[in-house]
């Protein structure tokens, strides 16, 4: 695979964007003839060859394409807002194990709350693009803007999912292994939605609408871990559980 990767929604145009092209002309600083791979977000990947480059556009001739199928498990993640530091990486963790969907969710503990909502989901979309880049991850997520639980929990979902999960500190959470035994079974093309709160948890409120919409309360252990060791241990397990072959 060649080591250098640009993003380009539409590869059979044969010219990266200016963004893209600034950035292979005047950081990369590579030229005429140079190889590279370029791809579209949604599964295809052209290795490419360039055959002209400025500042302004690089134009390519596609050599070759490949097709990356999505991963069998489809999965929605609903993440509660925490320190920008935190949901940063959060988009960029979870765009590299292939989650589907991410929804930032304004609870009413989250720390951070959002301002600015397009100026935020630019700079999610831009993180998640630059993980694709780096870990050779051919989808992007879908990144929704800021919302409340509310919203989460009546958007609807393009594909019924075998499990909803929601990490929770309740006494009466079910052990994990046991939810995800049970999605398991008789699933032949799974699909989760993932819930997890923010510092503190959701509060009983919270947890008590997504109860009623379906969510079942996961302990991910006797320790009391933060969001976001929270969110990609989730993520990890699930990855491993769905999505690798065993």
């Amino acid at each position: 695979m060649p080591g250098h990767r640009f993003f380009n929604p539409n590869l059979s145009s044969g010219i990266l964007s200016e963004e893209e092209s600034h950035h292979a002309n005047d950081v990369l600083r590579l030229r005429p003839g140079d190889s590279a791979a370029v791809f579209d977000g949604k599964g295809n990947e052209a290795r490419v060859r360039l055959t002209d480059v400025s500042s302004r556009a690089v134009s390519y001739q596609t050599l070759s394409t490949t097709r990356t199928p999505p991963l069998p498990c489809r999965v929605r993640f609903g993440q509660a807002l925490i320190k920008p530091a935190g949901i940063d990486l959060l988009i960029q963790k979870l765009t590299e194990l292939g989650v589907t969907e991410i929804w930032p969710i304004a609870s009413e503990r989250s720390v951070s709350k959002p301002t600015g909502e397009k100026r935020i989901s630019n700079r999610w979309d831009s993180i998640a693009l630059a993980a694709c880049k780096q870990s050779g991850q051919n989808w992007l997520p879908k990144i929704h803007e800021a919302a409340p639980l509310d919203h989460f929990l009546s958007s609807p979902d393009p594909a019924p999912p075998i499990g909803r999960i929601i990490g929770s500190l309740q006494p009466e959470a079910k052990p994990l292994p046991v939810l995800l035994a049970a999605a398991r079974q008789g699933a032949t093309t799974p699909s989760l939605d993932l819930l997890i709160g923010p510092e503190g948890d959701f509060t009983p409120a919270e947890i008590g609408r997504a109860r009623s919409a379906g969510y079942q309360p996961a302990s991910l252990g006797p320790l009391v871990l933060r969001s976001e060791t929270a969110s990609l241990f989730l993520a990890s397990v699930l990855h491993y559980e769905f999505n690798l072959p065993h």
